[in-house]
């Protein structure tokens, strides 16, 4: 091939390449303003676009933060930026620390002053630097009542040790292996981390004597940003999951209705569990649904692709008659109360709403 048919293939491609640029570039999203916000607020917005949220770091809230706390002070990708959907954001939010680390040598305490009980089953200390020590707090229970604590020694003990901070110490142990002994300063270690659900909630200085606040999540989630209700809007051949709040989570990941509708009666749906519906790639969160999301389960027929409400579908399951679950009475087995409660059926030609304690 001789150089100028060479020279004219480059600048055909170079053209190509330029006239696709824009087609490629109409596929990202601005990144909106999530700053103010609470958490849901702010993964509505983001799902909304197309954009899911990434990791949450927290930051101490004072009077002189400037803005509420419990709110997204800052956002890893600045607003208006242009990003490709599915892009994680990361966020840092203004919480009031709620527990507490007490520490030395010898000795480390954990005190829970959520003011509720503390599930342990989620959270893990890992060292930073040094050693790779860590430690998992389910090794003292699966919770930790609120205002009492858990204590774990680093040299043979035979009893807790008493502080001013803890009512009770209901849990304490010893453990000779190294690798657990993530805040001693061990193998030149000078940092330690505290995790729940994967997300860093504080890194610790060693110390002697030493001492370190944080914010820890009450059940994955604050109750002040969940929804007590669960809301069902229906038709004769669809019915939708909708979170109707502004500002506050609906979590559904344990939610179970029963099915009258055919035999065996009483067979369980679990409606929030993201393996219903093949574990779709979302950026939403199929068991906790953020303020304007909904569930959407239909007949399978064409008319009945639309929710009965206005809300962003994150995840839709067209079922067989035998899984429309709604076409008779469906009891609803409460997490906040005990015993179940009946949404009725549905209605021909009529929207039928439902509004249960969740």
């Amino acid at each position: 091939m001789n150089k100028k048919a060479c020279s004219i293939i480059i600048t055909i491609f170079i053209a190509l390449l330029i006239f696709a640029l824009p087609l490629f570039a109409q596929d990202n999203v601005a990144v909106p303003d999530i700053t103010g916000l609470s958490l849901p607020e702010a993964s509505a917005a983001l799902n909304k676009v197309g954009l899911a949220v990434g990791t949450e770091t927290i930051e101490r809230w004072t009077a002189e933060s400037g803005l509420e706390q419990n709110t997204i002070t800052a956002q890893s990708i600045a607003p208006g930026t242009s990003t490709a959907p599915g892009t994680d954001v990361e966020i840092t939010i203004l919480r009031t620390p709620n527990a507490l680390l007490i520490y030395d040598d010898n000795d480390l305490t954990l005190v829970n002053q959520t003011g509720n009980a503390l599930n342990l089953r989620n959270i893990r200390f890992v060292a930073l630097d040094g050693s790779e020590a860590s430690f998992a707090a389910n090794r003292w229970g699966d919770s930790l009542r609120p205002d009492q604590c858990a204590q774990v020694w680093s040299v043979g003990r035979n009893g807790s040790k008493g502080l001013d901070e803890c009512s009770v110490i209901q849990n304490w142990l010893v453990t000779n292996d190294n690798g657990e002994h993530f805040w001693t300063g061990a193998g030149g270690t000078t940092q330690f981390a505290v995790m729940q659900n994967d997300i860093q909630r504080a890194v610790c200085t060693v110390g002697n004597p030493g001492r370190c606040e944080m914010f820890l999540g009450v059940g994955n989630l604050l109750a002040s940003e969940t929804a007590d209700y669960v809301y069902f809007a229906y038709l004769v051949d669809r019915l939708a999951i909708i979170n109707t709040s502004t500002d506050k989570w609906m979590p559904i990941g344990n939610l179970v209705v029963r099915n009258n509708a055919v035999q065996p009666f009483g067979a369980v749906v679990n409606v929030g569990d993201a393996g219903l519906f093949g574990n779709p790639e979302t950026v939403g969160r199929i068991g906790r649904l953020a303020p304007g999301q909904c569930l959407l389960f239909t007949n399978s027929s064409d008319e009945a692709q639309t929710p009965p409400q206005p809300c962003d579908v994150i995840a839709k399951l067209d079922v067989g008659p035998s899984v429309i679950f709604w076409s008779a009475d469906f009891p609803i087995e409460s997490i906040t109360e005990e015993g179940e409660r009946s949404c009725p059926a549905a209605v021909p030609d009529r929207l039928t709403l439902c509004i249960m304690p969740r």
